[in-house]
């Protein structure tokens, strides 16, 4: 598929939009729920796609928005990006009247109150559902910087956070992010081999563009930069010193004394220090499973754990299977 295909492609009227033309009430209104003691703002459930293939879930998944029929106030379990393709947008979101001019994108958290005014046939909205947890398996340790993006990622994966910010990010003179949509748009249309590695990689590099290239307008995140920064850098820290850190070499790499660093680390993230280290330990263990043969009890092992039932049983726990099951399942798309 070339650009210009791509083109009819998203002007085409869907099945959906036809309905919407003749006033039909949108379907997933019928599948969604109000959430209770609110103010007509619907509860939007989109976990349940992100776990559609087992073994192999989805991060995100994309998708036009529809025209000609307005998306009422809502929350969602998933974080929100809408990038205007094409045209215009106007949003209400936290009840404040946003317009979104052609190349604008707005990345909005999981508990922001959000409504859409109807869209014409020449406004093409392209929306990103994404798994919160996306960002700490793919992006929020690569990031070493104090961007507002960084510090909005982390609120979004923080059980610690009231999860009602968004960024707007204003088009200034970058044309790699649109030109990355069309290569993005092409991949989902016209999907290829190695199609979902291909979208991840094109989704990272539009989060990268973001930052690199778009002023941003922060609303709602947190002043408390120094409280951000902080628990960015233990989760980096422990990204790569998960094998042989502890509480008390950390709370001294940070200059506490370890018994304030667990109340910290608690406070800040909402987690314990004991989990933060044990998950870390999990997720890099990954790796190792997917891409070497190495015996299940040395990978343990080098990942830090000197107790191979307690490997087994957290990793149960966080995966829903053995480290052997998990290895057998996804080797091959790892």
């Amino acid at each position: 598929m070339d650009f210009n295909q791509l083109e009819k492609v998203l002007l085409e009227i869907t099945q959906s939009e036809h309905r919407y033309l003749n006033h039909e009430t949108p379907d997933y209104l019928k599948k969604q729920t109000l959430i209770p003691h609110s103010n007509n703002v619907f509860q939007f459930q989109y976990s349940k796609n992100f776990n559609k293939q087992p073994g192999n879930p989805v991060d995100f998944f994309i998708r036009k928005q529809s025209r000609f029929t307005p998306v009422p106030n809502h929350v969602t379990d998933a974080i929100e990006l809408n990038y205007v393709y094409r045209g215009q947008s106007l949003h209400y979101i936290n009840d404040k009247e946003i317009l979104l001019n052609e190349g604008d994108l707005i990345l909005i958290d999981t508990n922001a109150t959000h409504a859409v005014n109807s869209a014409d046939f020449n406004d093409i909205i392209i929306s990103i559902n994404i798994n919160p947890d996306y960002f700490r398996k793919h992006f929020l340790n690569r990031q070493q910087n104090r961007s507002a993006l960084s510090q909005f990622l982390f609120q979004a994966i923080s059980d610690s956070q009231n999860h009602n910010q968004y960024l707007l990010f204003r088009k200034q003179h970058s044309s790699h992010l649109r030109l990355l949509f069309q290569q993005l748009l092409c991949e989902v249309y016209d999907p290829q081999v190695l199609n979902r590695m291909v979208l991840n990689h094109y989704f990272q590099l539009i989060l990268l563009e973001l930052i690199r290239s778009f002023s941003v307008e922060a609303n709602g995140t947190s002043d408390d930069s120094h409280k951000q920064q902080l628990t960015l850098d233990i989760l980096s820290y422990l990204s790569t010193h998960y094998a042989n850190t502890s509480l008390e070499s950390c709370a001294e790499y940070f200059g506490y004394n370890s018994s304030y660093f667990s109340s910290l680390v608690k406070s800040y993230t909402g987690q314990t220090f004991k989990t933060l280290l044990q998950n870390s330990r999990l997720e890099a263990s990954i790796p190792f499973l997917l891409n070497s043969k190495q015996p299940i009890r040395d990978i343990a092992l080098e990942v830090g754990f000197s107790n191979l039932n307690q490997f087994y049983k957290l990793f149960k726990d966080k995966y829903h299977q053995t480290p052997a099951d998990f290895r057998r399942q996804n080797k091959h798309s790892g």
